[in-house]
Order: structure tokens, then C-alpha cells, then sequence
């Protein structure tokens, strides 16, 4: 059964991630720039952790094309550590947003049917897509007979 509807997509926001690069870069040249002026050494420690800082978040726009999640008529495909992995639905046991608890950001978790193996998405400010969003696109997308 297919729901004509387009694939439903989690993307990183590669601006946000250009422009925290960008200012910690910045900064590094600023402390910098005063470790030599002022010929003190411990001014190389704060430059050297957000230069550090700059090079991950702009290292986050380099896959900018390529999106963290993806949800369409037949299953998820989503980016994990050892690089994609694909479900149908019907090979899930469970797919639900957790919303933030403590430190820890919302994330899609996404458990095979086995219940042995479970897969996460980021979402919240660090993507294009809110908790809300993702629950509203999940359920349009997934049949109720999936289970």
C-alpha cells in the first residue's frame, strides 16, 4: 500500500554548524593573536581547544547532501556509526521519538523486531526537524498493520 506521500527527511543544520565552526575559529585566532602579543603560553591552551572545536563543527557541513534519516513508504534508512541501515517496516518492533530527558537531545529510537538490536536519529537544534515534526511524518508514513 503506498501513501504517494514524499520520503520524510532528518538533515543535519549545516548552517548552525558552519557558523559555530566559524566563531570558534574566531575566537582561537583571537587567543591567538594575545598568546603572542602578550608572549603568554597559557593563552595557547584556550586557541588551541576551539580551534579544535571549529574543525569538528565545520567537519559536521561536509556531509551536508546527505540526510541523517530517511522515512517513505517502505521502511527507515538512517546513518548510524558503522554507516547506513535500512528496516522495513515490518521488520521493526518499535519506531518512537524520545523527547529529551537531561542532557540527553531527542532522538528517533527505531528497535528491530527481534527487540536484540535498536537504532537512533538526533533531533532538536542540532537538525531541521522537531520532535512534534517527526512524530506527525513517522505516523503518517508507517501502516498500522506494520507491527
Amino acid at each position: 500500500m503506498s501513501t504517494g506521500l514524499e520520503p520524510f527527511e532528518i538533515r543535519r543544520r549545516v548552517k548552525l554548524f558552519a557558523l559555530l565552526g566559524l566563531l570558534s575559529l574566531a575566537s582561537a585566532a583571537g587567543f591567538g593573536w594575545l598568546a603572542y602579543d602578550r608572549s603568554e603560553p597559557l593563552l595557547w591552551v584556550p586557541a588551541a581547544l576551539l580551534a579544535m572545536l571549529g574543525l569538528i563543527h565545520l567537519r559536521g557541513t561536509s556531509d551536508a547532501r546527505a540526510p541523517l534519516f530517511v522515512a517513505d513508504d517502505h521502511g527507515v534508512r538512517l546513518r548510524g556509526r558503522e554507516g547506513w541501515v535500512g528496516l522495513l517496516w515490518s521488520e521493526m518492533a518499535e519506531i518512537r521519538i524520545e523527547r529529551r530527558a537531561g542532557r540527553h537531545d531527542p532522538r528517533v529510537k527505531v528497535v528491530s523486531k527481534d527487540g536484540t538490536r535498536f537504532y537512533t536519529s538526533p533531533l532538536g537544534l542540532a537538525t531541521d526537524t522537531s520532535p512534534g515534526e517527526a512524530e506527525v511524518q513517522l505516523a503518517r508514513r508507517r501502516p498500522a498493520a506494520a507491527y
